[in-house]
């Protein structure tokens, strides 16, 4: 079974507290940022990633003591196929610096799912979609037992929750955050269709769950309620959150840290290992800042439908225009560095040229995302052109994480 860790923030009587799943990934890495950010010592967190990451992470986060500002961040093991067993430890350590008495935002932000080939793609698909129903029921037995607390959940979802490959959009023109993925199949054979289905039917599973929770408190006539909202990227790029100085500087052997499969790909890119790609997309910086909105906002949309953001960019960037991007990214860091003897061999970047876009255009508006996501989330996503260059940066001057 695939197991995970957990990463908790432990301050004092809290406002709120949050539970990540998958914290050592990419994506988890700078919520948990932002958070830190967002936050005060008053905010206690729990992140859950990898069991053998456990050392390396309490490492990381120690010596990001300039990031945390008085927050701890404790370390903690977490398997995400265990019935929700490890989560529940998580969400009781999260509450154990805040005040039971007070009316606690306990937000789970469940991140972790399992994405790449693996030897059993369809089991593998099943298994992203039971660990979010048993976050889902986790939370619930959490606010049984802690009914003064305020429960939310954010899931993090994906585009191909919203269409699947070669989909026409509902209305005809782009994708809104009301499209679903209705056709994506689980195929022993093709590992990304079915981790398309698992993220589709995984976010599907979440509302249903949350709904028939609520339905029962409802019954029960005092009020109370689980909040969800659901965070649906397209593919995230972005550097990587800030290496701590004080790990520059120290050595050490601990095994650990974190992998990205948009870092490989950009590198692989820049290399000529492959050909540049058109790709819609969503700076991981905008992404995380959207997941603590969403988490930490005091008022709701109403409708459940407008619980629901797409989290992209609005059209595709040409492949020219992003290895366009990614070559100037290579020089603005030489200069900025003041060291040109560091480069990348940028000479044999090439360029999918076959590639259209698929059920729209590459140039054309893909998805409606925009105007919602700066009203209600305070997110303004950032041009790709300046996600590639800062990524150009980071793999140039060795900013691993």
């Amino acid at each position: 079974m695939l197991r995970l860790l957990l990463l908790a923030l432990v301050p004092s009587a809290a406002a709120y507290a949050s539970v990540i799943t998958g914290g050592n990934g990419f994506v988890a890495r700078h919520v948990v940022h932002s958070l830190l950010q967002h936050g005060d010592a008053s905010s206690p967190t729990v992140c859950l990633v990898r069991p053998g990451k456990v050392e390396y992470e309490q490492f990381y986060w120690d010596a990001h003591d300039d990031v945390r500002g008085g927050q701890q961040v404790k370390v903690m093991p977490y398997d995400m196929l265990d019935g929700g067993v490890t989560l529940d430890d998580a969400l009781d350590a999260a509450m154990e610096d805040a005040d039971p008495s007070s009316a606690c935002r306990m937000c789970i932000y469940h991140i972790a799912s399992v994405f790449g080939p693996t030897p059993d793609p369809v089991q593998t698909a099943h298994d992203n979609v039971k660990s979010t129903e048993d976050v889902v029921t986790t939370l619930d037995r959490f606010y049984q037992r802690h009914p003064n607390a305020k429960p939310r959940l954010v899931v993090t979802s994906s585009m191909a929750a919203v269409r699947a490959t070669d989909q026409p959009p509902l209305n005809g023109k782009h994708y809104t955050h009301r499209d679903w993925n209705t056709l994506s199949k689980l195929n022993p054979e093709n590992w990304g269709s079915c981790y398309q289905w698992s993220k589709a039917e995984s976010e599907r599973r979440a509302w249903e769950l949350v709904k028939e929770c609520n339905e029962k408190h409802a019954d029960e006539g005092k009020g109370r309620q689980i909040q969800m909202v659901s965070l649906c990227p397209s593919f995230v790029f972005g550097p990587p959150p800030p290496m701590p100085s004080k790990m520059k500087k120290a050595a050490t052997n601990k095994p650990g840290g974190s992998t990205s499969y948009s870092l490989t790909l950009i590198n692989q890119w820049l290399q000529g290992k492959s050909p540049v790609q058109s790709r819609l997309c969503a700076d991981v910086r905008d992404v995380a800042h959207a997941h603590v909105a969403a988490g930490t906002m005091s008022k709701l949309p109403e409708e459940e439908a407008d619980l629901r953001y797409i989290l992209s960019t609005e059209e595709r960037l040409s492949s020219e225009a992003t290895a366009q991007a990614l070559i100037e990214g290579v020089e603005r860091a030489q200069k900025s560095h003041g060291d040109t003897s560091i480069s990348i061999d940028t000479s044999g970047v090439t360029c999918d040229e076959t590639f259209t876009g698929g059920a729209i255009k590459i140039g054309d508006r893909e998805v409606e995302a925009t105007e919602r996501l700066e009203r209600d989330l305070g997110v303004v996503c950032r041009p790709v052109e300046e996600t590639m260059q800062d990524m150009s940066e980071a793999l140039l001057y060795g900013e691993t994480y």
